[in-house]
């Protein structure tokens, strides 16, 4: 089971960390063997939340980059790897809440697995109330 968080925990780092290198205009899609717009779900065409500019410009790398390294850090307390097991959940939580507000303001058809992902995270530790413990047992 612990496999399949950390799974969860590295494809929403992606999904996230993509933001930083949305697709640009006239750019063909990512191949279908690398997951195409599946996995890479931001171009720069899309119809924001935020009107395109300086804010938006700030916020997407902000949300980006600080929901990846929270998914990040609580794969690493999965791993046991320099960061307290206690924190799991709240990592989880805290990478949830910063990257469904990058979802929103970049929504699209394609913002579905992401949100998915999301959403599975957060039953995991509330529905499931699941720990490093009761992961690593």
């Amino acid at each position: 089971m612990w496999i399949l968080v950390l799974f969860l925990l590295f494809l929403a780092a992606h999904l996230n960390l993509t933001a930083i290198v949305p697709l640009q205009i006239g750019d063909a899609p990512p191949p279908w063997w690398v997951g195409g717009r599946l996995l890479w779900p931001f171009a720069v065409e899309t119809n924001t939340l935020v009107p395109p500019g300086d804010a938006l410009n700030a916020l997407t790398p902000i949300l980006g980059i600080g929901s990846a390294l929270l998914f990040l850090l609580a794969a690493a307390a999965l791993l046991q790897w320099r960061v307290p097991a206690t924190w799991f959940g709240a990592l989880i939580v805290a990478g949830v809440v910063l990257s469904i507000v990058l979802q929103a303001i970049w929504f699209t058809g394609w913002s579905v697995l992401p949100l998915l992902v999301n959403v599975a995270l957060l039953w995991l530790v509330f529905g499931q109330q699941v720990t490093v413990g009761s992961l690593r047992a």
